[in-house]
């Protein structure tokens, strides 16, 4: 019995896709999921925290009152702030195009990883002080615990000032979207002034500003990536 070609299966080609163009829209989902989630909070989760001016004892007890809508809260905050990992593949793609070093993109990458583990950490970390809280201990040790948030989206901000920095060089480099690298300088304004909330709690505003100017920034350079039919090939990457 003889075997023939016409019996083997055929070979089908493999599948390709753009891995760039599938990490550039984790950048426009982390905007949308960000600021989607800030917005359910403030009308969901947060006012069951009571008031600013509240003692420590009543906050505290409101928290505690509210854990289920504080911890569905954190968590869906935590999956949408790490959804910025995703976008990382896209930059460091991008700022080696620009940067064939691979400085700026070694930059970029270790200081958007930070950005994406620091400030959703807050979450987990106010997972714990409900725990806490649960176990029967004072309910202002939970109340003082809304400190975290503050403190953490500050420190967020130093290398959130690396990551816009690199990416604020690579559009500059490459004279595009000049409207987005002068917001993106605002950005690093704001944010090292905001990084001051360690400091005082005066500067949170700022902060603030910051924050939200930034996931909309990073929102805008995804979706101006994603318009761009320039992107690099994955031989031009290599090289």
């Amino acid at each position: 019995m003889s075997t023939t070609l016409s019996n083997q299966p055929a070979l089908s080609s493999p599948r390709t896709y753009d891995a760039s163009r599938l990490s550039t829209r984790f950048g426009l989902a982390f905007a949308i999921c960000q600021l989607g989630v800030m917005v359910c909070m403030s009308i969901f989760v947060l006012p069951h925290g009571g008031s600013p001016h509240d003692s420590a004892l009543v906050r505290g007890n409101s928290v505690h009152d509210a854990d289920t809508y504080y911890r569905v809260g954190n968590y869906v905050f935590m999956i949408s702030g790490i959804l910025l990992l995703g976008f990382l593949g896209a930059v460091g793609t991008r700022l080696r195009r620009v940067d064939p070093s691979g400085a700026l993109a070694g930059v970029a990458v270790a200081a958007g990883t930070l950005v994406a583990l620091v400030w959703p950490m807050a979450a987990m970390l106010h997972d714990v002080a409900l725990d806490t809280a649960a176990a029967g201990t004072d309910p202002r040790i939970l109340g003082a615990w809304d400190a975290v948030a503050p403190y953490s989206l500050a420190f967020s901000a130093l290398p959130r000032l690396f990551l816009v920095g690199a990416l604020v060089l690579g559009m500059r480099a490459v004279g595009a979207t000049p409207w987005l690298t002068r917001a993106g300088v605002g950005i690093l304004v704001l944010s090292a002034v905001g990084s001051a909330t360690l400091l005082t709690g005066d500067m949170f505003p700022v902060l603030a500003l910051s924050t939200l100017a930034f996931e909309v920034w990073v929102g805008a350079v995804a979706f101006a990536w994603l318009r761009d039919r320039t992107a690099p090939s994955a031989s031009e990457v290599r090289r």
